[in-house]
């Protein structure tokens, strides 16, 4: 197995030092600032006067910081502070989609973390801000209907779940570093009629439908979301069979 990489950079400012009792759970979070590093918001973190920090940070290229040591408590979940890992995304825009290589670590991480803790990710062990307080938080896995960029049968959260059990399937929880996202790659659309979006989640306009069933090459993946070559927006890969 090959170890994930993960830099410590342990807060000297709002780490309380209390080791949990309990761990029941892995907690998901966005950082609601878009296009910020994870040092960024790891250094805001460190000099706030607020209480509030994380675990974890991943960022933009998968890179992932460990703020405070997952056996201890961090500030981040309200209540559910005692019983938590936290897990903080960094994200490209309001949507709250996550790049593919912030997706690939958030997976790999909450699969290793979900194994130290004998957690069952698709039996409440890994949860959303959300799920505790009902905050937008992370907005790409929270409902459309509630304020995020989810579907209202919550799509993109019940496919982070599933790959969160996949990954843990496989025995190997980690990589050295995040695959990189391929230039393009073609999927055939699986369903009678596709919408098109003009950005990557159900909250964007409807620029047009296939209805073909045909062949399409995707030059840019966001989460579950893929930009179209032609140009005419982005398609629900969720209905596509990749090729």
């Amino acid at each position: 197995m090959i170890a994930m990489q993960i830099q410590n950079a342990y807060l000297t400012h709002n780490r309380p030092k209390t080791r949990r009792s309990r761990t029941t759970a892995i907690a998901v979070h966005w950082v609601a600032n878009p296009n910020s590093t994870a040092m960024a918001n790891r250094n805001y973190f460190n000099t706030t006067s607020r209480a509030v920090s994380s675990n974890y940070i991943i960022g933009l290229q998968g890179e992932i910081l460990c703020c405070i040591p997952d056996e201890e408590t961090s500030w981040c979940t309200n209540e559910a502070n005692s019983y938590t890992v936290s897990v903080e995304c960094c994200h490209p825009d309001w949507t709250g989609c996550f790049t593919g290589k912030t997706y690939t670590s958030l997976v790999e991480l909450t699969a290793q973390l979900c194994q130290k803790y004998h957690l069952d990710p698709q039996n409440g062990g890994v949860i959303r801000h959300y799920d505790v307080t009902r905050k937008i938080c992370p907005k790409w896995f929270v409902p459309a209907s509630r304020g995020g960029s989810d579907t209202n049968d919550e799509r993109h959260w019940k496919q982070f779940l599933h790959d969160v059990a996949r990954q843990m399937q496989r025995g190997s929880t980690a990589i050295s570093t995040p695959a990189a996202e391929p230039d393009s790659y073609r999927v055939r659309v699986t369903v009678d009629a596709l919408r098109i979006r003009k950005g990557a989640g159900t909250s964007y306009a409807i620029t047009g439908c296939i209805r073909d069933k045909g062949v399409y090459t995707i030059i840019k993946t966001c989460g579950n979301w893929g930009k179209l070559k032609s140009g005419a927006g982005w398609i629900c890969l969720g209905y596509c069979r990749k090729l």
